[in-house]
């Protein structure tokens, strides 16, 4: 009986450690990603926006999701600054509008991304950390 209850507190003890260990990495892990605003600036509803790694092959998930994108309305995107996936690509389009895409878009340092109209093409402007 001595050795089944030295035994249980063995086994306690070792699960507790453990899940102290996981909850420290994964604390530590969310820590490593920043987050960034992408801000509609333009005159229009945007129907749908993709914000995804440059690596990756497909667009992900829709950002505006089953609503619209009003004039100031912002989707919030996180990036890990500690390794390549801080460059990305962003797709958009607007009710009726052609397609927009952006190649290589360098989120390093940036907590917003505004999509705004200069009077003849779209834009994408980065507002640093301060």
């Amino acid at each position: 009986m001595i050795i089944r209850n030295t035994l249980s507190m063995t086994v306690r003890s070792f699960l507790l450690a453990t899940f102290i260990v996981a909850a420290s990495y994964t604390s530590a892990f969310a820590a490593d990603t920043d987050p960034c605003e992408i801000v509609n600036d333009t005159d229009m509803s945007i129907a749908f926006l993709y914000a995804v790694p440059m690596q990756r092959e497909d667009w992900g998930e829709d950002l505006v999701g089953t609503e619209i994108m009003n004039c100031g309305d912002y989707r919030s995107i996180r990036y890990n600054p500690n390794n390549s996936m801080y460059k990305i690509k962003i797709q958009f389009a607007g009710e009726g509008a052609e397609t927009i895409t952006w190649y290589n878009v360098d989120l390093l340092d940036t907590w917003r991304l505004s999509i705004w109209f200069n009077g003849s093409s779209y834009e994408l402007s980065a507002n640093a950390r301060g």
